[in-house]
């Protein structure tokens, strides 16, 4: 079955993408007359389920009039990840956001990631990949991008803005991401992070919506008048390690965590963030500020080992 997504006639379709090895999603297609090809997943991590919700719903309701264009749903891409409950695929272990763009003879997930850059992704003119905090952290939810060259970040900043109700956080380019594929091939992208927890909370739902909605009106896809949005906090960050989640504040040893401080708290350099108790009865490890910003994410799951991130701070 042919996947060019010109080759589809007009209306609404239900496709499934598979690579060897048993790999694969299903996307949903509305295919329109000329114009953007907006492609939107949820699920690049098992465990966020905020996207799936989302998308999922709007592949049962949404059944639009003309379209200026391709609007494309991938609600859960990381299917394996997705039915274990877990970021990372359990059949190799490895995260889907660290592999891109794959390789069509690699690991299940490398095949996975090759598929999505090679089958959609590449045909795409604009994408988001909706992401959040998952099961184990919690977070204050931001939209974010790779700055790239001046016309395509400020494709992003516009495209950012749609999400309106997130402040934005943008950055360097980093290795393996499905944005780091999409700056390889010049398509405009951003990602959304909503709260986690495990959970979907009805606010964030309602955000990602409106979001959505609005980046559709923006790029011309839909019909309606341009969205009057509201204004956003912006951090551009040259630091590449920034907004690298997994590398700040560490557990300095396996062992239970106990915080002591709350998200969204504004903390200076040093000051005590938490601690880490081993399980021997050793003494317990006092995990402090790297730097002063806002506490952005926080470590909810109790249980530790060494190298796991607790908190990440921006300066908000």
């Amino acid at each position: 079955m042919s996947h060019a997504l010109s080759e589809l006639p007009v209306g609404f379709h239900r496709r499934r993408f598979s690579a060897e090895g048993g790999v694969g999603f299903d996307a949903f297609i509305w295919r329109g007359g000329p114009g953007p090809v907006v492609l939107v997943n949820g699920a690049t991590h098992g465990d966020e389920y905020e996207g799936p919700t989302l998308l999922r719903l709007w592949a049962d309701r949404w059944r639009p009039g003309r379209l200026n264009g391709t609007v494309v749903f991938v609600p859960v891409l990381n299917e394996a990840a997705f039915f274990a409950g877990q970021r990372c695929a359990p059949v190799d272990g490895a995260n889907l956001a660290r592999v891109f763009p794959g390789t069509a003879d690699g690991t299940p997930t490398e095949r996975l990631a090759h598929l999505f850059d090679t089958q959609l992704l590449a045909q795409c003119t604009h994408y988001a990949d909706l992401h959040s905090a998952g099961a184990a952290y919690h977070l204050k939810p931001w939209t974010g991008y790779v700055t790239h060259r001046a016309a395509i970040t400020r494709t992003q900043r516009a495209m950012a803005a749609c999400f309106d109700a997130f402040w934005v956080w943008a950055g360097p380019y980093l290795p393996g991401r499905t944005l780091s594929a999409a700056f390889a091939r010049n398509i405009p992208a951003i990602y959304v992070e909503c709260q986690g927890l495990g959970g979907v909370d009805a606010g964030d739902l309602r955000n990602l919506d409106r979001g959505v909605r609005n980046l559709l009106r923006w790029a011309g896809v839909t019909k309606g008048a341009a969205p009057r949005l509201r204004s956003q906090k912006v951090r551009i960050t040259r630091d590449v390690d920034e907004a690298h989640l997994q590398v700040h504040h560490p557990a300095p040893v396996d062992g239970l965590f106990v915080p002591h401080a709350a998200l969204d708290r504004r903390v200076r350099r040093g000051a005590p963030l938490g601690r880490v108790l081993p399980l021997d009865g050793t003494d317990g490890h006092v995990v402090r500020a790297e730097s002063t910003g806002r506490i952005i994410l926080i470590r909810r799951q109790r249980s530790v080992r060494r190298g796991d991130a607790l908190f990440t701070l921006a300066p908000v």
